[in-house]
């Protein structure tokens, strides 16, 4: 199976765990972008590795198609082919139906860091989804809507009704999204899994947002890893830790509980 973890798990690293008063995600996505190089990723992509991840989704900031080039892309792909990587994702935040102009160089870059997946959150699906369709044709990659607290497309029921139509538009499960605001994740799984592209496994508490390393929360991850073994799951689990501290111990913890469950 491929288990990985996202590069906004390490989203305060860029303040050094020291963000500023006034933080916002805007602002700190910006800093990224302006100041984490291409080999500052390998390094980052090295550490991650070595906690065990045999995966990767890579969070736009850390390397986004709106600073680098299609020939930096297939450099980093040719970088995380040495380290050892068997899987690429790429993580564009979210879209609107004011985003179509950013659909295709995104699905571009995403191609030629060599990902089959590209991962966000939607807003206004009746004017964006039928564009990552064509996208997705073209480039042969599938789009996995992540569920956001509204007016992102949030619930279960939605999210299904909103890629029936599609063939590469399908779904991603944020455990932690969907465990915070009270859905009931196996019920969640059993009716997106046709079309289930991608997991964001993460580990949370009714009612709150904050991250918890994977068993130290109440999200119902035994169970789904469960079923997911049960039935063949081939797609990416992805960890993620939104953590104010270093996030490394909470991600070695996780791993450590998602690879008891699979054996």
């Amino acid at each position: 199976m491929y288990i990985g973890t996202i590069t906004c798990s390490y989203f305060l690293r860029i303040y050094d765990y020291n963000p500023p008063k006034d933080f916002n995600w805007g602002d700190m996505s910006a800093k990224w972008r302006a100041e984490f190089t291409f080999d500052d990723f390998v390094g980052l992509a090295k550490e991650i590795y070595d906690l065990g991840c045999n995966s990767l989704e890579i969070w736009e900031p850390t390397f986004s198609f709106t600073k680098y080039s299609l020939d930096d892309a297939r450099k980093l792909k040719a970088e995380l082919d040495k380290i050892g990587y068997t899987k690429i994702v790429y993580c564009i935040g979210g879209w609107t139906g004011d985003s179509a102009a950013a659909v295709e160089p995104s699905y571009a870059f995403a191609q030629a860091l060599g990902a089959d997946t590209v991962v966000g959150c939607i807003q206004q699906p009746e004017k964006i989804l039928p564009i990552l369709e064509e996208a997705g044709k073209k480039y042969g990659i599938r789009y996995a809507i992540e569920n956001h607290p509204a007016p992102n497309l949030c619930s279960p029921e939605e999210i299904a009704s909103a890629i029936e139509p599609y063939e590469y538009v399908g779904a991603n499960i944020d455990t932690g999204f969907f465990n915070a605001l009270g859905f009931d994740l196996i019920k969640t799984y059993e009716l997106l899994k046709p079309k289930l592209y991608h997991t964001h496994l993460k580990d949370t508490k009714p009612g709150n947002f904050d991250c918890y390393p994977i068993g130290d929360g109440s999200a119902q991850i035994a169970e789904l890893l469960k079923l997911y073994t049960r039935d063949g799951y081939k797609y990416m689990l992805s960890v993620e830790l939104e953590s104010e501290t270093e996030a490394t111990p909470g991600l070695q913890k996780s791993l450590d509980y998602i690879k008891s469950f699979l054996g």
